[in-house]
């Protein structure tokens, strides 16, 4: 028994509807909020000894949850997006922790303490948060 060349025609033409209407969802899913978020609290120095030491272990406790980091600044630069980045110390005097801000109406200053929420990235020789809000 042939199907006809108009079951081939329905079935793609679902298939295609389908997958137009998922990319549709994932392309106009809401961004997380960290400021709405329970969040793990945690210092500077934990959080970067945590991932020099086991990184997979690291990864499975922090790796894209919502973190609040305190610690102290030791430098605030803008990134090639033209974001500001707050850096936190580490006991490494090279690396640290880099927290990319989601706005900058709040700026800190070296030597400064501070508490940051932020979503953990991961590890890159320092570690790195994303959507960082400054609590004050």
């Amino acid at each position: 028994m042939r199907r006809r060349p108009q079951f081939w025609i329905f079935l793609l033409g679902g298939l295609f509807l389908i997958g137009a209407a998922g990319l549709y969802y994932v392309y106009n899913k809401p961004h997380r909020d960290v400021a709405d978020e329970k969040t793990i609290p945690v210092t500077a120095t934990e959080l970067f000894k945590a991932f020099q030491q086991n990184e997979a272990a690291a990864n499975s406790a922090f790796l894209d949850k919502a973190i609040e980091v305190t610690g102290e600044v030791a430098e605030v630069k803008v990134n090639q997006e033209g974001k500001t980045v707050i850096v936190l110390k580490s006991q490494d005097p090279f690396y640290g922790v880099l927290c990319t801000l989601k706005d900058t109406s709040h700026i800190s200053h070296p030597g400064q303490q501070v508490k940051i929420k932020g979503l953990c990235s991961g590890f890159n020789a320092d570690v790195v948060l994303r959507d960082c809000i400054l609590q004050i």
